[in-house]
């Protein structure tokens, strides 16, 4: 089933909807100016998010928000009941998050549309030496056995089996 591609019709009316849950005065309300920018600030970051999608997760947020004052949250935070997060803000790259409603349930094309490779989105502890703290990533030798849920604890046998097989599996590929 394709999904409505969002409109920026919709985006205005769902952001006024958070704007009046917020209580932003008038004079702090975005211009007509203002709202074409950031619509397409939004669907810049997030092209691939539908109509539903896009209220869904506004007013699941607006349902989330404590009491008393809150400001107007970021696309990242605006986004997060619909995507995986990390640190409370939603992760493209993580991808949907899969206990969405049926009717919400991403598309193949939209599935598509989101970062082929997993990338955090936290700021490095140490902003002048970031590229230290970027994880090394290889598929073809994953440094740990693969987590299930089924596996139990890791003991000692289990990582022993675990060397074993990369061992096998290194040989494989050197055979290669």
């Amino acid at each position: 089933m394709a999904r409505r591609q969002l409109t920026a019709e919709i985006f205005m009316t769902v952001i006024d909807m958070v704007a009046g849950h917020l209580r932003l005065k008038d004079a702090d309300r975005w211009g007509p100016q203002i709202a074409r920018l950031k619509f397409r600030s939004f669907v810049g970051e997030f092209p691939e998010v539908s109509e539903q999608q896009f209220v869904w997760a506004a007013e699941r947020w607006i349902q989330s928000l404590p009491t008393g004052f809150t400001r107007f949250p970021t696309w990242r935070e605006l986004m997060a009941p619909l995507y995986r997060c990390e640190n409370g803000m939603a992760n493209r790259s993580w991808g949907f998050r899969p206990d969405l409603p049926s009717i919400l349930a991403p598309t193949e094309e939209q599935l598509q549309l989101l970062p082929q490779q997993r990338r955090s989105i936290a700021a490095a502890p140490d902003p002048h030496n970031a590229e230290a703290y970027v994880p090394f990533h290889v598929e073809w030798a994953p440094a740990l056995p693969p987590a299930a849920a089924e596996a139990g604890p890791l003991t000692a046998e289990v990582w022993a089996e675990y060397l074993q097989w990369a061992q096998q599996e290194e040989a494989q590929l050197a055979d290669a």
